[in-house]
């Protein structure tokens, strides 16, 4: 990114408030935080790796306090993708205003979500089963990299279904869609994601890439003809790409599935024996395959990194920490799509009702939230499920986010969308709308004094700074929009 002195400049005057010539490394980092851009964001450590303060010590994330002159500055601001530049002049996916708006709206999204404690840990196998059924995170990630998390986002869990959209992702930049189509359909199954009877359409093909029966097919077609651990490669190449950093491998979680994944072989043969598998060669072919499967749905990741390859497909295949386009635009579009209507398991159509946005989940309790309009996801972590085996507050979290912030894309047609004083879908204000005109009011009344501290969530963003004597502390406007 070609940035020019003047560009620079001003945001190291608005750091400079001292007017000396030289701003701390953390007032530096606060600011990104603000923006959502965080000190472990490896392409800040990137950009400050080489940075020396005056008395030659590194200014890296870790060593404070360190003092930077504009030459300095100017060299961090613009390095590699000059992500310090855009996020401190606002040329992100989320503005930093909305950004904060967003974190505040997560923050009382989840402890209003969080008693919740309705539905039960899925039970077919010991690791699922013994989950702590009180771990709840949410995290979110956009298509520049802006990441919030909250609660228990960094708690690792396998993937589980939720690879689905991934696999079809990779055959699709593989093999194409005309391919990838004449081994499974692009139409809701009208069961449950492990149905016998109705997972597979006329001809045995499977209905669709986001049940089990269909996600088989999908990643036979992953560098078929390959050794099982070239193709393992492959996946896991993939999704760090994606995230930036490679995803685990939960072994006991694995060879739970294989032990007890008599009914996905048992699809995966029936579709072989109708020539409509890409199985490998010879009678266990199937059998491989549905091992294969078991492989990539034991893929351990959290909610941090699971957002990072939500974000890849929000910002249209391109990851968003390295700009590495991983899936061509049309592929992340044709998965977004599937997942639309087919990604909640049998909840599906309710679920594209409510929410009205692309989304996956998976068994061990995780949802993955694609916003297509604001080029970013959210991952929420909660092991208790629902009888069709979506987790219970990652639900709830979703249809409050929507109705929070105006997100669905059909509700507000033919009206300005986003929060409203008055006069909404409702026909009044909802209750993140009541909040926050309550925190207005309260700030006019107030007229500038400092309210007492009062505890909340432990967040991972920057704290906000103290504004400057004599100015008026800014609530949050319900004429933004997120």
């Amino acid at each position: 990114m070609d940035v020019s002195d003047s560009d620079s400049l001003r945001p190291f005057a608005q750091l400079d408030q001292d007017g000396d010539g030289r701003i701390w490394a953390w007032e530096l980092l606060s600011a990104l935080g603000r923006a959502g851009i965080q000190p472990g964001d490896p392409r800040v450590r990137a950009a400050l790796a080489d940075v020396r303060g005056a008395d030659g010590r590194p200014v890296g994330v870790d060593a404070q306090p360190v003092q930077l002159d504009f030459a300095q500055y100017a060299a961090v601001a613009t390095h590699g993708d000059a992500i310090v530049h855009r996020a401190l002049s606002g040329q992100l996916a989320v503005p930093p205003e909305e950004f904060q708006e967003l974190v505040r709206g997560l923050q009382a999204i989840y402890a209003d979500v969080l008693p919740n404690r309705d539905g039960a840990v899925a039970d077919y196998i010991p690791t699922l089963r013994d989950a702590d059924p009180e771990k709840f995170g949410i995290a979110i990630c956009t298509a520049d990299g802006q990441t919030y998390s909250i609660g228990d986002a960094d708690l690792g869990f396998s993937v589980q279904s939720t690879s689905k959209p991934f696999s079809y992702a990779m055959a699709l930049e593989q093999l194409g869609p005309t391919e990838v189509h004449r081994w499974v359909g692009q139409e809701q199954s009208g069961g449950t994601f492990n149905d016998y009877k109705l997972s597979l359409g006329e001809g045995r093909r499977p209905h669709n890439p986001m049940i089990n029966a269909g996600a088989m097919a999908t990643l036979a077609l992953v560098d078929h003809g390959k050794q099982t651990s070239d193709r393992f490669r492959t996946v896991r190449e993939t999704w760090t790409a994606m995230m930036g950093q490679p995803p685990g491998f939960d072994q006991e979680t694995y060879l739970a599935e294989r032990a007890t994944g008599d009914g996905n072989r048992g699809l995966a043969s029936l579709m072989k024996a109708a020539d409509m598998l890409k199985a490998e060669p010879g009678e266990d072919g199937a059998a491989r395959t549905a091992d294969f499967y078991f492989q990539v749905c034991s893929l351990e990741v959290d909610a941090q990194r699971l957002a990072a390859a939500g974000a890849t497909l929000a910002n249209g295949g391109v990851a968003p920490y390295s700009g590495e386009r991983v899936f061509a635009q049309e592929t992340a579009g044709r998965v977004l799509s599937v997942m639309g209507h087919s990604g909640m398991y049998n909840d599906s159509g309710k679920f594209s009702d409510q929410v009205g946005l692309p989304a996956k989940s998976g068994v061990s309790g995780n949802v993955l939230l694609v916003v297509p309009s604001k080029r970013l996801a959210v991952v929420t972590f909660s092991p208790r499920l629902d009888a069709a085996g979506n987790s219970v507050r990652g639900v709830e979290v979703c249809k409050r986010l929507v109705e929070d912030f105006g997100l669905h894309p059909y509700r507000g047609l033919g009206a300005e969308r986003g929060r409203q004083l008055s006069g909404g879908l409702s026909g009044g204000l909802n209750a993140a709308d009541r909040r926050a005109e309550a925190v207005s009011a309260a700030d006019r009344a107030l007229a500038g004094i400092a309210p007492p501290r009062t505890g909340g969530p432990t967040t991972t963003t920057a704290p906000t700074e103290r504004p400057a004597a004599g100015t008026q502390r800014k609530s949050t406007q319900p004429g933004q929009q997120l």
